[in-house]
């Protein structure tokens, strides 16, 4: 059997892998655009369902399975009939079962969205020439953000920005806004409260609430740190005594241990790196000291401005220009020049101009977008079809309207859950990818689903477990967050109002929490855990075992209250 995998993210590598392992007789053959796979390397377990995911960056030839062919190239058709999958260079795969995996392209503005507009005076060529070079400008400096990219693009491209908008409401939006520290951010989203993907309105208030106490303590910080540099600065002035005097000379002295320990040399460090982690769910974390780095700074230097977050709820990016030398925005006077003014003031380099759907007009020196993504699948064929969302089309067993061509992840779209899958939606996450992945090879494989004592540990969950119940977690604002079921109501919408019941809980003290919780008709469907709740596996239970729980009504949230005994 010939198995061909086309993508090296985390839906390919797995389910490549997970061919290997379970039809090492076969033939496994990965194509894969770039040399760098990115694949789960660890995985925390929570409770029977819920995973917290560690993403890395693996080289092309690292996955260790004998019967794995890695070919390096980009698919740009199949031809069905003679089950051969076409590759850009002319090459030609022939096999007996694909899997597409190819991934999601960013969505990006509409042309249309970006004004170039030329001096009066100039001849005709000019004025081309003249448009061209702005539109080259706008689109340099309007950066497409997708969960892969690398921190280090991202930090060269945020190096001497003040003033950065953030366009998009999604988890790399929310991510985005935690680690744009020391800059000011405008935020611009089409909904009416932060993060309309993942939270209510409750949900969205904790999260801002969370972000303004971030700011505050990162100004403190901020003012703790200049008295004490105003302090030292003051001791520096006086003149040392004769005991500091000996002391700065000994410490000039490098000691022979120092020596043979290497202290200080940068051979040390990095001399043997091959790659870096891949952009996971904490990759925003990396966001700050990468950015300041790349400007050859510290992270203590950059503190020196906090930043504040202006967010524009219910609108959209209309049109985005550069200001003209001299040039006034309408309805926002510019800043007088001096400290205030953006490094792209200071530098000469011309803001940008947001024009809103709303008419408000926004400055900024960087536009990062985060708008969604498209499944990237122009090269498939049209003779296999698409659902509405732009996927390929699946059955229960992961299969296109051919036989002979399996989805999983971005590239699909699992149409068959609405009807067999109570409380799992689909949301083109990692998590999902994953185990999309192995569960496509599990159908491609023909093999019964069940994990194996010979599995590697981030495939130890069944991959029809992962059907049965949406589970994610991820960190928005440096909070875990964990999503359960159907949190938001998904797939409820026809259900009676007063059928249904919300009950939120907010826990103060130094580490906040927020739990939220959905029932129908006294069952739980959905949970929102924001924080170290540790409540994870007891509404995990909750939402598989549909316990009536109607009778505790909103004490089922309160923390004196003793949650296993429903189980009782």
């Amino acid at each position: 059997m010939r198995f061909v995998v086309v993508g090296g993210g985390v839906a390919g590598v797995c389910c490549a892998e997970e061919l290997c392992r379970v039809r090492p007789q076969d033939s496994v053959t990965l194509v894969a655009a770039d040399r760098v796979l990115k694949g789960v390397s660890v995985v925390v377990r929570l409770s029977r369902t819920l995973e917290e995911l560690a993403l890395v960056e693996r080289r092309l030839d690292e996955l260790p399975w004998p019967n794995l062919q890695m070919v390096q190239g980009v698919a740009a058709g199949i031809d069905a009939e003679g089950k051969e999958l076409l590759l850009g260079d002319g090459r030609r795969l022939p096999y007996d079962k694909l899997c597409i995996c190819a991934g999601a392209r960013p969505k990006q503005l509409p042309p249309t969205a970006f004004h170039a507009r030329p001096a009066p005076g100039l001849s005709e060529a000019e004025a081309e020439a003249e448009r061209q070079r702005q539109e080259a400008e706008l689109r340099r400096r309007v950066l497409t953000i997708r969960d892969t990219d690398s921190v280090q693009r991202l930090a060269a491209r945020l190096r001497g920005a003040r003033r950065v908008a953030v366009v998009g409401n999604g988890g790399i939006a929310l991510e985005l806004i935690s680690g744009l520290q020391g800059k000011d951010v405008t935020w611009i989203m089409r909904h009416a409260h932060i993060g309309d993907a993942y939270f209510d309105l409750d949900a969205a208030q904790f999260l801002l609430e969370e972000l303004q106490q971030q700011r505050e303590q990162q100004a403190q910080q901020v003012a703790g740190a200049q008295q004490q540099q105003q302090q030292e600065q003051k001791q520096e002035q006086l003149p040392p005594s004769p005991q500091e005097q000996q002391q700065e000379q000994g410490r000039r002295q490098p000691s022979d241990a120092s020596l043979a320990n290497g202290a200080g040399s940068e051979d040390n460090c990095g001399s043997g790196k091959v790659l870096g982690h891949a952009v996971g769910p904490r990759w925003v974390q990396q966001l700050l000291p990468a950015a300041v780095a790349a400007e050859g700074g510290t992270a203590e230097e950059d503190s020196s401005a906090v930043g504040r977050v202006d967010l524009e709820y219910g609108c959209e990016v209309a049109c985005i220009e550069l200001i003209q030398e001299g040039g006034q925005p309408q309805q926002q006077p510019r800043q007088p020049p001096g400290d205030g003014d953006s490094p792209s003031q200071r530098g000469g380099q011309p803001p940008l101009l947001l024009t809103l759907t709303s008419g408000k007009k926004v400055e900024a020196d960087l536009v990062l977008l985060a708008i969604g993504v498209t499944p990237a699948l122009d090269w498939v064929p049209p003779c296999v079809e698409r659902a509405p969302d732009g996927g390929l089309k699946l059955n229960r067993h992961m299969q296109s309207s051919d036989p002979a061509i399996y989805a999983a992840g971005d590239s699909a779209s699992c149409s068959w859950a609405a009807g067999e899958s109570s409380h799992w939606f689909q949301m083109r996450l990692w998590s999902q990818a994953r185990s999309m992945g192995i569960y496509a090879a599990h159908c491609m494989a023909g093999v019964q689903e069940q994990a194996s004592s010979s599995a590697p540990p981030h495939m130890h969950m069944g991959a029809d477990m992962a059907f049965e119940l949406f589970t994610h977690v991820t960190r928005f604002l440096g909070r875990k967050v964990v999503l359960l079921g159907l949190y938001n109501g998904q797939r409820l919408q026809h259900e009676p109002a007063s059928d249904m019941a919300t009950y939120s809980r907010v826990t103060e003290g130094p580490e906040r929490t927020f739990v939220r919780v959905l029932l129908l008709r006294g069952r739980v469907q959905g949970v929102v855990l924001i924080g170290d709740t540790e409540l994870e596996e007891t509404f995990e239970n909750l939402i598989l075992d549909q316990l009536d729980v109607s009778q505790y009504g909103p004490a089922l949230l309160d923390p004196d209250f003793e949650l296993d005994h429903v189980f009782d």
